[in-house]
């Protein structure tokens, strides 16, 4: 007898969400981990998770968002 309730995918692949809400949950966690840390840091971190999650952005985009995590407190995102 197979078990149906085995997870066999991440929890994220099971239930798809628009790739904006995937892009500001990126940058949440990242504002979360990082907030205050080198810019450069910041921006290999980005850049490494969204290949990861496969999503593209701009480069422009990407310096954006690093430099203005660098500039936060890490605690809690500051939005744009």
């Amino acid at each position: 007898m197979t078990d149906d309730s085995t997870q066999n995918a991440p929890v994220e692949d099971q239930h798809p969400q628009p790739i904006e809400d995937k892009v500001a949950g990126i940058l949440v966690q990242e504002e979360a981990d990082l907030g205050g840390h080198d810019q450069a840091e910041i921006l290999d971190a980005l850049r490494q998770r969204f290949v990861d999650a496969g999503i593209a952005i701009s480069e422009d985009e990407l310096i954006e968002q690093s430099t203005r995590i660098a500039a936060a407190d890490g605690g809690g995102f500051s939005g744009r």
